[in-house]
């Protein structure tokens, strides 16, 4: 399956940013340019290799901390794309799973580290088959994030060393990684896969 890349409106642009800061206040510039390229193209910057997909997975899954969060983010209007939560790919026999505390400051042992084979060659499926149909156009990806500058900016303010960043970074042609404070409050580990695979890993 390949998948049509979405088309948003300024107002579901807005909808996506807004849901952003409802979950992750503290979302940099970088950050929510970092949202909308996923918005627009999913996981299509990632090389689409197999055994690369499942080697990155169980590196993340196996440095990972535990803490609880949202399963899965809906970056795309309900039309577009999510980002999954790798958590949902862990089984924890002793731990609860509902409980207040958004981080346990400790690494995920061995003994409550269940990682579900199945569910990762699922995971890695369902990536491979969000891929859009066309390969990316950087000049196309550049002229939609031109065109969303002033409502971003209206939202959340760039400092100067973030814009140079990513005039480095369209430059480049390279997708830049979360700000340093975003990865600080909400280690993210997740992946993004279109929203008609959902299903397969949150069931």
């Amino acid at each position: 399956m390949k998948v049509i890349r979405p088309d948003f409106s300024l107002d579901d642009i807005r909808n996506i940013i807004q849901e952003e800061l409802r979950l992750h206040p503290r979302s940099h510039y970088i950050d929510v340019y970092k949202l909308l390229y996923q918005a627009f193209y999913g996981p299509s910057h990632l090389e689409p290799k197999r055994e690369v997909i499942i080697q990155n997975l169980h590196k993340e899954l196996n440095s990972m901390t535990w803490k609880t969060d949202i399963p899965y983010q809906d970056i795309g209007a309900g039309k577009g794309f999510f980002r999954s939560n790798l958590f949902s790919l862990i089984n924890f026999s002793d731990f609860d799973q509902n409980q207040d505390s958004m981080f346990i400051s400790e690494k995920i042992s061995s003994q409550h580290l269940k990682v579900r084979e199945e569910k990762i060659r699922i995971l890695t499926d369902c990536i491979l088959q969000s891929y859009i149909e066309d390969s990316i156009n950087w000049n196309d990806w550049i002229n939609k994030w031109e065109n969303c500058v002033p409502l971003v900016k209206s939202i959340v303010s760039p400092s100067p060393e973030e814009e140079l960043y990513l005039e480095y970074s369209l430059a480049k042609q390279v997708m830049p990684t979360h700000s340093e404070e975003y990865r600080q409050l909400y280690d993210p580990h997740y992946r993004v896969i279109h929203h008609s695979l959902l299903k397969f890993i949150h069931n």
